[in-house]
């Protein structure tokens, strides 16, 4: 797989920037990527991923300090990933032929390509806006893949006729395995929480979006009606675990903007420290945060030291041992 991945990307970058690129399969990681780029020549040392996710940020933080000249070559890296690669001027490489490189003066940005695994991923209706709201469900209780699709219907919220397609994406990628005509066995659990994190980031939050606000006060003192509006983020993941002072707020909730004004008292702002999110999903049990896998997603895709540490702590204390 690795082999396939660097020699379509060598092929793609060196098609569409007509630059020379060179593979050597010894050195360290996964070998060496030697660019001929006027005149000279550039080597770095490689890692070589299917996809990136952002999981995987900290891992490549940590090698950049040991391989100044790290490249990460990957048929798919998400845009979030993109964007902090680049801010830690860590050099990148997609197999579409995308590209991020600023080395001894020299410096390309190419991020037009389409990625063709992107396009087929979309076509499963596991990781459309509706699939991962029934995906998130699932995730959260492993056994209510076993119930009846009415059932699962009314649990998540979505269409019946929604229910079988989605069973059927999780079949074709392989995380349920029919044990007979009427039960489902997991595996890759874990794999598939980091895919429903990428896909939760560009397919579902993006139109959960409402608005930002701010609040003064202490956010600690807001009485919230815990069936319409609770905390996820920074704020929920200091009432799970007492571990982070929330700089960035979030706030799923089902309340509109005059409701959240007048019962609240939180002020609209552009760029204010409260971002409000359509919550997707039934708070039956009248809890204070969103569900714990929900506000490591939260954490994962902020990003930051400080989050990265709360929500590996939430993992281990609240989403591993039902994976």
């Amino acid at each position: 797989m690795k082999e396939e991945i660097i020699n379509t990307a060598i092929n793609q970058i060196q098609n569409i920037a007509g630059l020379t690129v060179k593979w050597k399969n010894h050195g360290n990681l996964d070998g060496q990527l030697i660019f001929k780029i006027e005149g000279r020549e550039i080597t770095f040392t490689a890692i070589i991923k299917k996809e990136l996710r952002q999981y995987q940020l900290n891992e490549l933080l940590q090698l950049h300090q040991q391989y100044k000249n790290l490249i990460v070559v990957a048929e798919n890296i998400f845009p979030k990933i993109k964007t902090d690669l680049k801010t830690h001027q860590i050099a990148w490489l997609e197999t579409n032929g995308n590209m991020f490189l600023k080395r001894n003066g020299i410096y390309y940005f190419i991020d037009t390509n389409k990625n063709t695994t992107n396009q087929k991923n979309n076509a499963n209706r596991a990781f459309t806006k509706t699939g991962l709201k029934v995906v998130f469900h699932l995730l959260i209780n492993k056994d209510l893949v076993n119930k009846t699709q009415r059932e699962i219907a009314k649990i998540t919220g979505v269409a019946l006729g929604n229910i079988p397609q989605v069973i059927d994406g999780l079949k074709e990628t392989t995380y349920l395995l029919p044990l007979n005509n009427k039960e489902y066995v997991w595996q890759n659990r874990r794999e598939l929480l980091q895919r429903w994190i990428d896909k939760y980031a560009t397919v579902l939050r993006p139109k959960l979006k409402k608005n930002n606000y701010t609040l003064k006060g202490n956010w600690k003192e807001l009485k919230l009606n815990n069936e319409l509006a609770i905390w996820g983020g920074e704020p929920a993941a200091d009432i799970l675990t007492n571990h982070l002072r929330p700089e960035k707020f979030i706030l799923y909730t089902r309340e509109d903007k005059l409701n959240l004004m007048k019962n609240y008292h939180l002020i609209p702002k552009e760029n204010g420290e409260i971002e409000v999110l359509e919550m997707f999903w039934e708070n039956t049990n009248n809890k204070k945060t969103a569900p714990p896998l929900l506000v490591y997603a939260d954490l994962i895709l902020e990003g930051g030291k400080r989050n990265n540490e709360t929500a590996l702590k939430i993992f281990n204390e609240h989403i591993e041992p039902n994976l």
